[in-house]
């Protein structure tokens, strides 16, 4: 696909306030304004017009995610200076694009909606923080305000550690550095060593995919740091556990013991649809690094982790079914749009929580 028509397209999909534009081959390419795909007259999208502009946007290390994953996410910079997130995917041997508009600006927490204990864990000074979320969860959006939080304290030093960097932060009290992987670090493990010769108090990793990253993190958290680091899961216990399973099983219990000992909190989150207007809400699933979370842990018995965070809400912790409640409470979400993401699914639409439990 020639970029004159990419360019084009970008341009509808700026005056009609489109969140996406999806390229599909053999379909017309489609808009997404408010839940709904918007067509126009457009020719439909040859599957080697696709190959073509993807092959100009790929890098090594994008086409060796893509084949590993499925997915690739990379930034593409259009003639006008606007910047889009562009998501590959292939499947059934087609590669279909999704291009999205990225804020100028970073996100700020009270723009988020999220739980205020996220933005409580920036106020940490050492230790791990996951932060899961699968593509499309708004994962990449949550750690972007993290970093922005974390630019507003004097008294930091800050390292992000990005496969893309999606958001550029100004200069602001914190000295902040972006690192972008393939750019300026070989891998996300030598971003992390790189921060940790420089000094840098906190260390924000966009992706923990591999056991190198994951092992400097810990060693990182180890030395005194504060690490953030983003894992593709859908659950807390998710996130715990696709770390641990990055080791072979003779190391496990070794990592479990180290994760147990630097282990702040983990969220993990999805975007829900709204009940009364356009848009999504996160709902976001919260647990802090106790003494029973980190015993839980260290043992393997990650199918203990929701039945201590249900126990243990008055330390800010929150399960999935609770936030739901809450979104019901609160009529931002549908009993049927909640169902789909409770685990105890008829308690959940049946009981939604008291408002002095919100």
């Amino acid at each position: 696909m020639d970029t004159k028509r990419i360019e084009t397209l970008l341009q509808a999909m700026t005056r009609v306030g489109a969140s996406a534009l999806h390229l599909v081959p053999g379909r017309t390419p489609a808009l997404r304004v408010q839940r709904r795909f918007v067509v126009g007259d457009e020719a439909p999208v040859r599957g080697e017009c696709i190959d073509d502009f993807v092959r100009d946007l790929l890098f090594s290390d994008h086409r060796e995610q893509l084949a590993r994953t499925g997915h690739v996410a990379v930034l593409y910079v259009a003639h006008s200076g606007s910047r889009y997130r562009v998501t590959v995917a292939e499947a059934n041997g087609q590669t279909s694009v999704v291009i999205r508009p990225m804020p100028e600006t970073p996100p700020q927490f009270d723009q988020l909606e999220l739980p205020p204990q996220v933005a409580g864990f920036t106020r940490c000074r050492s230790g791990l923080l996951l932060v899961g979320g699968f593509f499309g969860a708004g994962k990449s959006t949550t750690l972007a305000a993290i970093v922005e939080a974390l630019n507003q304290d004097q008294g930091r030093h800050v390292m992000t550690v990005e496969d893309t960097i999606q958001y550029v932060h100004q200069d602001g009290p914190a000295l902040l550095l972006q690192r972008e992987v393939g750019t300026h670090v070989a891998s996300a493990a030598d971003g992390i060593r790189e921060a940790m010769l420089i000094g840098v108090d906190v260390i924000v990793v966009g992706e923990l995919r591999d056991l190198a990253a994951v092992e400097a993190a810990l060693a990182a958290a180890e030395s005194g740091c504060l690490v953030i680091g983003g894992v593709e899961a859908g659950s807390v216990v998710g996130a715990i556990s696709e770390v641990v399973h990055l080791a072979a099983f003779e190391q496990r219990p070794r990592l479990r013991t180290r994760l147990a000992r630097v282990l702040r909190g983990a969220t993990a989150q999805s975007l829900l649809n709204r009940t009364h207007s356009a848009g999504r809400v996160p709902v976001v699933e919260v647990m802090v690094g106790n003494l029973a979370v980190r015993q839980a842990i260290r043992r393997g018995a990650l199918h203990e982790l929701p039945g201590i965070m249900q126990r243990c809400r008055g330390l800010g912790m929150q399960s999935i079914d609770v936030a739901l409640r809450q979104l019901l409470a609160n009529h931002l979400v549908t009993p049927e749009e909640a169902s789909l993401h409770a685990n105890e699914r008829e308690e959940v639409v049946a009981s939604p929580l008291p408002h002095h439990a919100r």
